[in-house]
């Protein structure tokens, strides 16, 4: 694959169009915070930053990225585990807004 890869987090704007590529791979959409994968602009892979749960538009030559995007999910549940620093932080920032 020699064109350019964009890897995002997914927001409202992408719902619709993960729903259509979990349909189109006939599984299920991953829930949550997703990390989604823009080629030439277009929407080809989501996976679940929770759960690595992946779809992909069929019609492509997607198996690199959806590795390429479970290793970039797998390095967010990493930092946001609760004994690395982004997970304490987390932590401090929940109890702080219970406080509030």
């Amino acid at each position: 694959m020699t064109e350019p890869i964009t890897i995002r987090q997914a927001t409202t704007a992408d719902e619709a169009r993960v729903r259509e590529l979990a349909e189109l791979d006939g599984r299920p959409a991953p829930r949550g915070d997703t990390l989604v994968a823009d080629v030439d602009g277009k929407l080809w892979v989501a996976v679940g930053i929770e759960d690595g749960a992946a779809v992909a538009d069929p019609f492509h030559p997607t198996g690199d990225v959806v590795w390429l995007l479970q290793m970039r999910a797998e390095q967010e549940r990493a930092m946001r585990a609760p004994g690395s620093l982004l997970g304490r932080l987390m932590t401090v920032r929940q109890h702080a807004g219970a406080v509030a």
